[in-house]
C-alpha cells in the first residue's frame, strides 16, 4: 500500500530539482513542500478538524515569547480566534542532510521553547497551542550509514543520521517541547516509496496525537468559557498591585499589555505600575545625560531592550547587533514594517555646533558619528539583500534589509550650551542639517528624554 505522502514527496523533489543541479548541496529548510504541508492539512480534516479554521503559511503572534515577535508556521488551526495548534515542516535534502542538520535541530528547539516561554504562566498554559513538527530526510549513503561522532565517545556506538535524527525527535516528544512528531524519510527517486522509521513518529499517529491535544485546549477554554477579552480577565484574579509591577519590570511589557488590555481590569491592573516605572527609567535617564563622564556604555544600559523610549513606530530590539559584515550596532531597533532602525549612541559631552565664518555648524563629533551612521546604512544597501536571505533560510528571521534608516542620539545642549551658544541656537543648527540629511538624523539625549517623558504624560493623561 502506498503511503498518502508518496505523491507528495515526489513533487517536492521535482519542485527542488532546479535548485541542486544549479547550486549542488544547498539545502534550503523553507524550500518548496507544498504538497507535504496539504497532505498534513487534509489529514487534520479527515480526522474531524473543519477546513476553515486550518491555515496555511500563517503566523502566530507571541508577545511573550523571548524575541517578541511573530513566527511563522506552515499550518495554523485557529478555533474561535485561539490558535489551538501550530505545525512547522522542514526537509533535509543534499549535503545539507549531514552538514547543516545541527542549525535544523537548534531551530526546530528553538520554535517551542518561544512558544513555550509565551504560555509558561499557570494561567494560560492550558491554552498552549498543540505544537507539532514534521520532517522529510532524504535517505542517501550519507544519511543511512552509520559513523562515529564525539558524542559517542562514552559508549562507542555509531550511528547515522537517520537514527541520530529519529533520537533526537523521540527526547523532544519525551521532555514535552512537541506534542507529536512526523518524521519521514525517502530517496530522491521516481520509484521510491515514503518510511517512517518509527510508526509513532508516523502521519496516522501524528493527526490523531495533534487533534486529541487540540480537544484539550479546546476542553480547557470551554471549561473557563474564556474569549479573547477574558484572557485579561483571568491575569487579573491574581493580586493587582502585584501583578502590575511584574509586568512593569519585564522587557517584553508591550506585548504582554497588548494581550491584557482589552477589559478595563487588565488596564486598571497595569496602567498605573508600567506608567511610574518607565517614568523612573526615564528619570534615571535625564540623571545620566546631565553628567559629563557618562559613557555610551552606561546610557546603553537603561535603555536596554526598552524600545518604546524611542517612539511609537518601532517593536522591539535585535538581539543580534551585527546584521551586515565589519558593523556592529548599538542599537538596532525593529520598525512595524519589519524595516531596520540603527541607533548610535555617542556621549552626552560631545560638543555639538561650533563657530565656522560668522555662523554656527555641526561640530567634528557630529560629522563624524553621522559618517559612521550613513556607512552602516550604505552596508545594508549594498549587502541587504543577500543577508536578508541568508538570515531568513537559517535563523528563520523575517526581517526587510531595505531602505534602512539611522539616528544619531549625541550630546546635550544642557551641557554644552553657554553664553556665546544658547540651546536654541544649537536646536537650530542640528535641524538645519537634519535638513539636509537622507535616511539618517541627528537629535540631542535631551531631545530623546523631552520626547519619552511628554510621551508618557500622554499615556497618564488618556487613563486618568
Amino acid at each position: 500500500m502506498r503511503h498518502p505522502a508518496d505523491q507528495a514527496v515526489q513533487a517536492f523533489w521535482e519542485e527542488t530539482a532546479d535548485l541542486f543541479s544549479l547550486k549542488p548541496g544547498r539545502v534550503n529548510p523553507r524550500a518548496p513542500r507544498s504538497g507535504l504541508v496539504l497532505t498534513v492539512a487534509e489529514a487534520l480534516i479527515q480526522g474531524g478538524m473543519e477546513q476553515s479554521s486550518i491555515h496555511i503559511n500563517a503566523r502566530l503572534h507571541l508577545p511573550g515569547s523571548y524575541h517578541g515577535l511573530s513566527q511563522r508556521w506552515d499550518i495554523l488551526v485557529i478555533d474561535d480566534g485561539f490558535p489551538v495548534a501550530a505545525i512547522d515542516l522542514r526537509a533535509l535534502t543534499g549535503s545539507g542532510s549531514t552538514n547543516n542538520r545541527a542549525n535544523r535541530m537548534k531551530e526546530i528547539v528553538g520554535q517551542s521553547i518561544n512558544v513555550t516561554r509565551a504560555y509558561a504562566h499557570p494561567s494560560v498554559e492550558a491554552f498552549r497551542p498543540a505544537l507539532g513538527q514534521a520532517l522529510l530526510l532524504e535517505e542517501t549513503d550519507q544519511t543511512t550509514t552509520p559513523r562515529k561522532r564525539q558524542s559517542d565517545l562514552a559508549n562507542f556506538q555509531p550511528m547515522s543520521v537517520l537514527d541520530e535524527l529519529e533520537a533526537f525527535f523521540r527526547r523532544l516528544r519525551s521532555d514535552g517541547q512537541y506534542d507529536a512528531v512526523w518524521y519521514l524519510t525517502a530517496r530522491n527517486s521516481p520509484e521510491a516509496e515514503v518510511r517512517e522509521p518509527d510508526p509513532e513518529m508516523g502521519l496516522t499517529a501524528f493527526v490523531s496525537i495533534m487533534i486529541e491535544r487540540i480537544a484539550a485546549v479546546r476542553e480547557a477554554r470551554d471549561g473557563q468559557g474564556l474569549s479573547a477579552a477574558d484572557l485579561g480577565e483571568l491575569l487579573t484574579q491574581r493580586d493587582d498591585l502585584k501583578l502590575g509591577r511584574t509586568i512593569a519590570e519585564r522587557e517584553d511589557v508591550a506585548g504582554v499589555v497588548a494581550g491584557i488590555s482589552s477589559v478595563d481590569s487588565g488596564r486598571a491592573a497595569v496602567d498605573f505600575d508600567v506608567i511610574q516605572r518607565r517614568r523612573q527609567i526615564v528619570a534615571e535617564l535625564r540623571q545620566l545625560i546631565h553628567k559629563s563622564t557618562t559613557t555610551e556604555t552606561e546610557i546603553q544600559k537603561p535603555i536596554g531592550k526598552r524600545y518604546w523610549i524611542f517612539g511609537g513606530q518601532y517593536v522591539g530590539v535585535l538581539e543580534r547587533r551585527q546584521l551586515i559584515t565589519l558593523d556592529e550596532y548599538d542599537i538596532p531597533l525593529i520598525c512595524a514594517d519589519r524595516s531596520i532602525h540603527i541607533i548610535e549612541l555617542k556621549r552626552p559631552k560631545h560638543k555639538l555646533v561650533r563657530e565656522h565664518r560668522n555662523h554656527q555648524i555641526v561640530s567634528n563629533e557630529v560629522h563624524e558619528a553621522v559618517a559612521q551612521c550613513m556607512n552602516y546604512v550604505r552596508g545594508f544597501d549594498e549587502l541587504g539583500a543577500s543577508h536578508q536571505t541568508y538570515y531568513h533560510n537559517e535563523l528563520s528571521l523575517d526581517l526587510d534589509f531595505r531602505r534602512a534608516r539611522g539616528t544619531v542620539i549625541i550630546g546635550n545642549p544642557e551641557l554644552t550650551a553657554s553664553d556665546d551658544v544658547t540651546r536654541e541656537q544649537i536646536e537650530q543648527t542640528i535641524r538645519s542639517y537634519n535638513a539636509h540629511l537622507s535616511r539618517v538624523q541627528v537629535i540631542t539625549f535631551a531631545d530623546l528624554v523631552d520626547s519619552a517623558e511628554r510621551a508618557l504624560a500622554f499615556e497618564a493623561e488618556e487613563h486618568s
